[in-house]
């Protein structure tokens, strides 16, 4: 059996009996996250030059962009809603993919049931067969993968995208492998692209191509059976090694949206960021420190960290999101990190400017490798008055081993939605998502998700 072949048995096989009931929790989690920061980038430039793209394009108005009144096709709608999910890089994020799995997967998933039209309770299904499919191809390729420089949340997210569409969409096994075999030949992204605009886009070209994967399949489109696993395949331009002979024999038996879990952000910014965030806002409090005591900040990191926070001198809002250097000064010197430190224009807050002079980002060969703690940080403050203060190595909150409460989360979805559609019908959405798989149509949803925004 191809690996094509192999995964589209998992899609079509699979049925929301047999996903674990902690899974599906899961997903509600997830959607309440992912809907929040879609809602909070419908405003960002990279979401409005989709859009007017989408406009101009037309399309049949079957599906919502989330925080406007436009209706487009499903896949404008899910390339408009996956940009708009990681324009402030706040979504969440999977290590064994080493990417963001939500907001591609929902906006192709919601795009592909509001078409349909389909219930809940297919949302949350496909959620989870796109999470395990993306999943195992993660684990399959990475670390390669990555440090070679693909953007995860695009060049394998794609094929869990089109594994989702084909679970809403229904798609026969046939249909299922030709739009995985599809999905491979869209998928792409790159991660010099960090810090500008195509970051965000590569999540809603995702959702996009993963839709149009599985819609042109339904349709009779072909691929090859070997797209995956041959000579010239898949695994072979993206991988240095082919994929192994039982690289999907775990699916629906370990599930990885457990196992490897979700890690939800606390701060809008990379998460290779987070835990050096997390370990200077503790001494900040602990021992009171303003930014004129610092005279050295130094934050050890894993290998991959370098190529990934590339712009210790970031010249706009977009940069210093992969700044260590920004991020740590900010919260040092302001106490906090948060959707308004990343504002475009000159560093309006004098202490963050001059602690960034004094942070350096030094690669720890003593911290764990492992793929969950490759974002695990050591970081090191010296003070003008001759004291060292120390954080020893740590992750961060919001991973799955220091989960967001449920209270935490609700709190950052309200955050991101109320200043959108309301805090009244923030409330209402958060209400539904409790039983996110018990709604009949997935539109009485979506319908709420609305502005005046154009």
């Amino acid at each position: 059996m191809s690996a094509s072949a192999r995964l589209a048995e998992f899609v079509v096989k699979t049925s929301l009996r047999d996903c674990p009931d902690a899974a599906v929790a899961q997903v509600r989690r997830a959607a309440l996250d992912t809907l929040g920061v879609m809602l909070a980038g419908a405003g960002e430039p990279v979401a409005l030059s989709v859009r007017t793209v989408a406009r101009a394009e037309g399309g049949a108005p079957l599906c919502t962009v989330f925080g406007t009144a436009h209706r487009t096709s499903p896949t404008w709608a899910a390339l408009a809603n996956g940009t708009a999910g990681h324009a402030h890089d706040f979504d969440d994020t999977n290590f064994a993919l080493l990417g963001h799995p939500s907001v591609p997967l929902l906006a192709a998933a919601l795009a592909a049931a509001e078409a349909e039209p389909a219930d809940g309770a297919a949302v949350v299904l496909a959620y989870v067969i796109g999470f395990e499919v993306s999943t195992a191809l993660g684990v399959a390729l990475n670390p390669d993968h990555y440090t070679r420089g693909w953007h995860a949340t695009s060049s394998i997210g794609t094929l869990g995208c089109a594994a989702a569409a084909a679970s809403v969409l229904r798609l026969d096994p046939t249909q299922t492998r030709h739009a995985l075999g599809v999905a491979a030949s869209l998928a792409s992204g790159l991660k010099e692209n960090f810090g500008s605009m195509t970051k965000p886009f590569h999540a809603g070209h995702a959702a996009r191509n993963g839709v149009f994967a599985a819609l042109v399949a339904r349709e009779g489109l072909t691929a090859s059976d070997s797209a995956l696993e041959g000579r010239q395949g898949y695994a072979a331009a993206f991988g240095q090694a082919p994929l192994a002979a039982d690289a999907f024999d775990a699916l629906g038996r370990r599930w990885q949206v457990l196992a490897s879990g979700i890690a939800v952000k606390p701060y809008p910014s990379c998460a290779l960021t987070h835990s050096a965030i997390d370990a200077l806002l503790a001494l900040r409090e602990r021992h009171g420190l303003g930014a004129e005591e610092v005279a050295e900040v130094e934050v050890g990191v894993n290998q991959v960290v370098p190529d990934v926070l590339r712009h210790a001198s970031p010249s706009n809002g977009l940069e210093r999101k992969f700044s260590m250097q920004f991020c740590a000064a900010s919260a040092l010197a302001t106490g906090r990190v948060d959707l308004g430190s990343f504002a475009d224009g000159p560093i309006t807050d004098a202490g963050t400017r001059e602690v960034m002079d004094h942070v350096r980002m030094v690669v720890d060969p003593t911290l764990p490798q492992g793929l969950s703690e490759h974002a695990w940080t050591r970081v090191t403050v010296r003070l003008r008055d001759g004291r060292t203060l120390a954080s020893p190595p740590r992750g961060a909150s919001g991973h799955p081993d220091q989960p967001l409460t449920d209270a935490q989360l609700r709190d950052k979805f309200l955050a991101c939605a109320a200043p959108v559609i309301g805090a009244g019908e923030a409330e209402g959405v958060a209400a539904q998502l409790t039983h996110l798989e018990d709604i009949p149509d997935i539109r009485a949803l979506t319908a709420r998700l609305v502005t005046a925004r154009d």
